[in-house]
């Protein structure tokens, strides 16, 4: 197998643009890109002898095995992640029992979220939005992202908590 210089560092300057792409595409990551191009050129010097003049000239040949191994290497690593393996999980196992939940405290959670999905029931879809919106801004913000005046979502707030107080949860207003 005779390599030519030229060809070589032509080789090089493929491998790199191509490695380069993808990094700023976000296809690979900045530290695995130098191990992805020197496995890029090592299988383009296991390919290195099947190159037919007839066919075409060098150049054309290194960006063809490049592009197709760099894919070919892409699709390879891809699929090892997905391949992940699954353990069965021992429900004896000491690690899964949570002991900051007493049993009393956890029937009160039960309890506490039941109360809630009740009240939430009773709301309609309009007042159901303000609580999302409420949940993520306060009552300015809220508004305008809603389209509506303040005083219209402090008026449905007020109504939202008449609910909440009539379904016994007024302690977590």
């Amino acid at each position: 197998m005779k390599i030519d210089p030229q060809h070589l560092t032509f080789s090089n300057v493929v491998i790199r643009t191509e490695v380069k792409k993808l990094r700023q595409r976000g296809i690979i990551r900045r530290a695995d890109a130098e191990d992805i191009a020197s496995e890029v050129m090592a299988r383009l010097l296991e390919e290195w002898d099947r190159f037919d003049p007839a066919r075409g000239t060098r150049e054309a040949y290194i960006n063809q095995v490049v592009s197709t191994r760099l894919l070919s290497l892409l699709r390879d690593r891809n699929a090892q992640k997905r391949s992940a393996k699954v353990e069965a999980i021992d429900p004896s196992d000491e690690r899964l029992v949570d002991r900051s939940w007493s049993g009393e405290e956890w029937s009160l959670n039960v309890d506490r979220r039941m109360d809630l999905n009740i009240a939430f029931s009773k709301l309609t879809p309009k007042q159901r939005a303000v609580c999302d919106q409420l949940l993520r801004d306060v009552v300015s913000p809220a508004a305008k992202e809603m389209g509506v005046p303040r005083s219209t979502l402090r008026y449905a707030v007020t109504k939202i908590r008449q609910i909440f107080r009539d379904a016994g949860l007024e302690e977590y207003l």
